[in-house]
């Protein structure tokens, strides 16, 4: 339980990272964004809380857009939110691994460790929800 004084301790915390963290609704489409180290800018438009099943390598890209791996991975509540969107988005397509420290989606990661951590405080918690796995028919535009 939170009370006034753990609320007390947070709070500059919260102030720093205010307006970092987007929720986002399942069912609602929205638009992922990231930078590779390359510099180039990549986009992908679709559905939050897709489920696009697992990937090549056996990473499992149910739920995009919750804050952790999956549907059932581990999190902090089921948090829906812009930054992990982009990065479940961003890793499906390149594969990623190695969390901060890959080439393509490290930085997505990076952005999303505060949403990871706070998304819940934020109201950004939903219900799961269980959709088929069906693979995108689109492929992210990066420039």
């Amino acid at each position: 339980m939170i009370t006034n004084r753990h609320f007390a301790a947070l709070l500059p915390l919260l102030q720093l990272v205010s307006g970092s963290v987007t929720c986002l609704k399942i069912g609602t489409t929205a638009t992922a964004t990231w930078k590779t180290d390359a510099g180039l800018t990549c986009k992908w438009t679709g559905v939050v809380g897709s489920n696009f099943g697992y990937n090549s390598i056996g990473s499992d890209y149910s739920c995009n857009g919750r804050c952790g791996a999956g549907c059932t991975g581990t999190a902090v509540g089921n948090v829906y939110t812009q930054d992990c969107f982009s990065h479940d988005i961003c890793s499906y397509f390149n594969r990623a691994t190695g969390g901060s420290s890959d080439v393509n989606c490290g930085n997505a990661y990076d952005a999303a460790v505060d949403d990871t951590a706070l998304g819940a405080i934020y109201g950004c918690g939903q219900t799961n929800p269980s959709i088929a796995a069906s693979v995108p028919t689109t492929y992210p535009a990066c420039s």
